[in-house]
């Protein structure tokens, strides 16, 4: 979920969760490994097995997958919004029925709501791991109608930082809390030393405005 988490092949991750992380937790005694991006089945995949330990990312029925427990505070909430182009005819959703025809990129893997399930939508499915971005240029080529995304976040940063003009339409749907999951196969200490010092970090508003800075810097994005 950029700008959350940014990726490239072979790299640890970035982006604002892990400056956020570096600034407010990692003084704190807490040590962090950042790996390299992957796929969202991989990733589950990976927490399982207990070569992931912590998730920083997880939505809706994440927190159930066998062998992970989701930890017991969210840091941010979010709408689902759509990415349409600057000239698309869609100006508003008070509905998800007005989403019957289009063609919109999704990610997947994850399960989508039943109302968008029965929204009579065409959803085009993305598993790369940069699949938000690739969802954009989808837009942007022409070859779906719309790009769904969770959040309001990363449609703005991804959209500024590749040029891609788009507008974003709010959806009528509850707002998305996101939280972290961890591996029950983690070393259980150092899963509660970071239990008690992110979620001191993340309480209240600090991490929202920091995110807020982030997602309207673009390129220049605060370090």
């Amino acid at each position: 979920m950029t700008p959350l988490i940014v990726g490239e092949p072979g790299k640890p991750l970035r982006g604002a969760l892990r400056d956020f992380l570096e600034r407010d937790v990692v003084p704190a005694g807490v040590p962090l490994q950042w790996m390299p991006p992957t796929t969202v089945p991989d990733s589950l995949e990976s927490l399982q097995d207990g070569s992931l330990d912590v998730l920083l990312i997880a939505t809706g029925e994440a927190g159930r997958l066998p062998g992970t427990a989701a930890f017991d505070w969210t840091y941010l909430h979010t709408r689902p919004h759509l990415a349409v182009r600057s000239d698309s005819p869609l100006q508003a959703v008070q509905s998800l029925d007005q989403l019957a025809g289009l063609d919109i990129g999704w990610l997947a893997g994850p399960t989508l709501s039943p109302g968008l399930m029965k929204s009579g939508a065409r959803w085009h499915l993305v598993k790369v791991p940069d699949w938000q971005a690739e969802n954009l240029r989808r837009l942007q080529a022409g070859t779906i109608d719309a790009a769904y995304f969770e959040n309001e976040y990363s449609p703005r940063y991804l959209a500024l930082s590749a040029s891609i003009p788009v507008r974003l339409i709010r959806l009528p749907m509850p707002p998305r809390a996101v939280f972290m999951i961890y591996s029950l196969k983690a070393d259980k200490a150092a899963v509660a030393r970071f239990d008690r010092v992110a979620k001191a970090a993340f309480a209240g508003r600090r991490f929202r405005d920091f995110l807020e800075r982030y997602a309207a810097g673009g390129p220049g994005r605060p370090r």
